[in-house]
């Protein structure tokens, strides 16, 4: 270990071993025979995954594995009293401590930040990182449907491989087109969404008054009534004790029911058509006297 030097912290060989093999410094290509190796390989396990039924040839070799391994353990007990395997095995070496001590913590923690950040986004806690979420969701979703698993793997394996070192060679212009198309779309998409506000009030508005008892509710909750809202609209019926004021606008027949009795409600719609039928009827009558005073 390495003293400090102007108060600098030490460097540790661990910490030197990370740096050089960060995976900043191997996308960005600073060491192209490290990356040619790192991204070569890959390729080569991809195209042996698209070309190769690996589970299959995994599930082959392991029943014959098995299956000699069971053999020669039982052969071995039959002819010398010890399995073979058991007998010739060696010394096992355990995982599980080493999994257990420096990798489940870790896993340990990551799980809780992603669930963290998880309810942060289902239950709307920011609802700008819940929108983001959502456009997110569904720009994959259109993706999913129209390239395969493997074809999405295979980009990004690229993109991965390509996109720093392009970035990392073209930074100041890639930074200035960025901010330059941002504030361009931020300004596209709020004069869009006042364009739409616009649009749609009128509308809203109408929906409001067509809903019943709803648009009423909400007409209530608005400070500014319009006139229109309440002519016409009141069918209750009169209660005793309560005197209101006669209508002078013209009536439908259904109001001068109790006024004509005698007359059949379906046979006029307004209080002109019931006094022609009034007069009619006594014209008939007098009609029919005539012959009796003769």
């Amino acid at each position: 270990m390495s003293a400090p030097v102007n108060g600098e912290s030490p460097v540790t060989p661990v910490t030197q071993a990370v740096s050089q093999h960060s995976p900043c410094e191997l996308l960005t290509w600073k060491d192209p025979v490290k990356t040619g190796k790192v991204f070569g390989s890959i390729v080569l396990a991809l195209v042996v995954f698209k070309k190769v039924n690996l589970f299959n040839i995994f599930f082959h070799l392991a029943y014959i594995g098995l299956l000699a391994s069971a053999a020669a353990e039982y052969a071995g007990k039959v002819v010398t009293g010890q399995g073979f395997v058991t007998k010739y095995k060696g010394s096992t070496k355990s995982y599980a401590k080493y999994i257990n001590n420096d990798i489940l913590p870790h896993l340990a923690n990551f799980n809780e930040e992603i669930e963290g950040q998880f309810q942060k986004i289902v239950y709307a806690h920011d609802i700008e990182t819940t929108l983001k979420a959502a456009g997110i969701s569904y720009v994959l979703y259109k993706v999913t449907s129209w390239f395969s698993l493997y074809t999405l793997i295979s980009i990004a394996v690229v993109l991965a491989f390509t996109g720093p070192a392009i970035y990392t060679r073209n930074k100041k212009e890639i930074d200035a087109a960025v901010a330059q198309y941002t504030k361009i779309a931020k300004e596209k998409s709020s004069e869009y969404t006042q364009l739409a506000q616009e649009k749609a009030a009128p509308h809203f508005d109408a929906l409001v008054k067509k809903t019943g008892p709803v648009g009423a509710f909400i007409s209530s909750k608005i400070p500014t009534r319009t006139a229109g809202s309440t002519v016409g609209s009141d069918k209750s019926p009169s209660y005793p004790g309560i005197e209101t004021e006669p209508s002078t606008a013209t009536t439908t027949g259904a109001s001068k029911f109790p006024e004509v009795p005698s007359v059949n409600p379906e046979s006029s719609a307004s209080g002109s058509g019931l006094e022609e039928i009034i007069d009619e009827a006594r014209a008939k009558g007098e009609e029919a006297q005539i012959p009796t005073s003769l």
